[in-house]
C-alpha cells in the first residue's frame, strides 16, 4: 500500500468533517462579548450572592423560562439551581425560542425586594409560576446579565 492510499480515505475523512461543520449552526451573542472563559457554579453565587455583586462572573445552565411578553428577563438552571437573569439597563432581550437552549451568561449577582405587585407582574409573564400563589414582598437573589451567548439546540 502506498502513501496515496493510506492518505486518501484520512483526507476525504477530514473534508467531510469539515464541509459538515460549516453548517453546523454558531452560538448566539446577545449584549456585550463574553470576557471571561472559567465559569462559576450557580450554586456557589446563590450561596453567597453577596460575594458575586461587584465582579462579574460566568454561569453556565440552562434557560428555563423568558418573559412572554418581550424577553427582558430569563430563568437560568444549573443542576437544582436556579437564578433570574435581567439585563444590564434593559440593553438587549432574549428571543422567546431561547427556551431550553444551554446558555453562557456573564455578570453580576442582584440582591433586591420585590413588592408584591412586581413579584406578580414577573410570574404573569411566566410560563412556570401562578401569581395569585404570591403574598407580599419577595426577596429576590437574581442576576444581571452584560451578555449572554447561547448554544445551539442540542
Amino acid at each position: 500500500m502506498d502513501a496515496l492510499q493510506i492518505l486518501r480515505p484520512t483526507a476525504v475523512l477530514l473534508l467531510a468533517g469539515l464541509l459538515l461543520g460549516a453548517d453546523a449552526p454558531a452560538p448566539e451573542q446577545f449584549g456585550a462579548a463574553l470576557g471571561l472563559s472559567d465559569t462559576t457554579p450557580l450554586e456557589r453565587v446563590l450561596a453567597a450572592p453577596d460575594r458575586y455583586t461587584e465582579a462579574p462572573v460566568l454561569l453556565r445552565g440552562r434557560l428555563t423560562d423568558v418573559c412572554r411578553k418581550k424577553g427582558c428577563w430569563t430563568m437560568l438552571q444549573d443542576g437544582d439551581a436556579v437564578v433570574r437573569v435581567r439585563f444590564r439597563d434593559y440593553g438587549f432581550f432574549l428571543p422567546q425560542e431561547a427556551l431550553g437552549r444551554m446558555a453562557w451568561v456573564e455578570g453580576v449577582a442582584s440582591i433586591r425586594e420585590l413588592s408584591e405587585g412586581e413579584a406578580r407582574h414577573l410570574a404573569a409573564e411566566s410560563r412556570n409560576e401562578d401569581p395569585s400563589a404570591i403574598r407580599g414582598s419577595q426577596r429576590e437573589v437574581g442576576f444581571i446579565a452584560t451578555g449572554v451567548k447561547l448554544l445551539p439546540r442540542e
